[in-house]
């Protein structure tokens, strides 16, 4: 049985990552995991350490969330009768990242997944900034960014963009196909580069990655680095019209260069379609 975590605000754009996560997972038992997290406006340790002691700001705080938590499980089953699912909520006066963490160590999620405004919507703020704190805080959980009105859709085509730096392990290439079977999909391979580029050590994990994928059909494509890597990422996602954008966070890899750059930037990497953030191979 798959354990999904969902963090939500009740927003339209946390909805569109509910109604995802329940569509990719139809007909499968899940049991799914909504948090809802609150603090007061102007939040800090002094002030978190006082408020557990209870006030009316928090209490009601701690209404609006249950309620909201609530609501949002009685639509679900009426929605979804007869689905198999089960569904938690955890209402929490705590900081997201550290609730996330929280749940993490309680139960064995096995994805999160989040749903994100998008570069767009926000004034160029990366991905969203409670996606950027959850896959700050989270390496070791694949993470899953759902933008705002995205619907689940088979038959797309994935982009699994990659450096070859390290060996891939069994769960990161069960992953890889799994999202293919129930998406329908055809798969590519992008490196940022040409093959001539490529180590002794590099082109060994290649081999590996495609023999491990065989089943799957993947097709290889390079792109020249004309430009900085997260615009050759977009113009890739864009031109070859991909649906669902697979990343592995590897030490050094660009998931990591991204998130330690400034959340705010002049030029923001966004996406409008869904984003697969694999962990690392595990020590």
């Amino acid at each position: 049985m798959h354990h999904i975590l969902i963090p939500t605000d009740f927003s339209g754009t946390a909805q569109s990552a509910v109604d995802y996560a329940i569509s990719y997972f139809k007909g499968e038992r899940c049991v799914f995991h909504f948090l809802n997290t609150y603090t007061p406006d102007f939040v800090h340790s002094r002030v978190m350490a006082l408020a557990h002691g209870g006030n009316q700001e928090e209490d009601a705080m701690q209404v609006i969330s249950e309620k909201g938590l609530k609501r949002l499980v009685e639509d679900l089953k009426a929605q979804h009768p007869n689905s198999g699912h089960e569904f938690h909520t955890v209402s929490s006066f705590n900081l997201l990242t550290e609730e996330v963490k929280e749940q993490l160590s309680m139960y064995p999620i096995d994805m999160i997944v989040s749903g994100t405004t998008g570069a767009s919507g926000i004034k160029e703020v990366f991905l969203g900034s409670n996606t950027v704190r959850i896959l700050r805080a989270t390496s070791a959980c694949p993470v899953l960014v759902i933008p705002k009105e995205t619907r689940f859709k088979k038959g797309v085509k994935i982009g699994l963009v990659t450096d070859f730096g390290t060996p891939y392990s069994a769960s990161q290439i069960e992953a890889i196909l799994e999202f293919q079977t129930r998406l329908e999909a055809t798969l590519e391979v992008m490196h940022i580069g040409g093959p001539e580029g490529l180590t002794g050590f590099q082109e060994l994990h290649r081999h590996q990655l495609f023999l491990e994928l065989e089943r799957g059909n993947p097709q290889m494509k390079w792109r020249r680095p004309m430009a900085s890597k997260s615009e050759v990422i977009e113009n890739y996602l864009e031109e070859a019209s991909i649906g669902m954008l697979i990343m592995i966070r590897n030490d050094h890899h660009l998931v990591d260069e991204w998130l330690r750059e400034p959340v705010v930037k002049k030029v923001a990497f966004h996406t409008d379609i869904p984003m697969l953030v694999l962990p690392p191979v595990q020590p």
